[in-house]
């Protein structure tokens, strides 16, 4: 054999144990992966858990402060109404 194919030959069977150790970890780094998707998507299942068990409350509280702002208006409405009269508006 030539020193030419025997260089050849070492290279390609260090490139070949190369790309086999590159798609080993390609594949390990692929499994680590998909085990940090589920735990993101468990995250984000108890976080929307959270956000439907807290939502109805808030939606009342604002619900709440709507018909207390509402209501304030309509007695300062009706107060300025009687100060008028009061004052010879009417």
């Amino acid at each position: 054999m030539d020193l030419l194919q025997i260089t050849l030959i070492v290279v390609l069977i260090v490139l070949s144990i190369n790309l086999i150790i590159v798609g080993v970890y390609l594949v390990l780094v692929l499994k680590e992966f998909r085990q940090t998707v589920r735990k993101a998507n468990l995250v984000l299942d108890n976080v929307h858990d959270v956000t439907d068990a807290v939502s109805p409350p808030i939606a009342t509280i604002a619900g709440i402060v709507s018909g207390v702002t509402e209501s304030l208006s309509a007695v300062k409405s009706i107060s300025n109404l009687f100060d008028g009269r009061k004052k010879g508006g009417y």
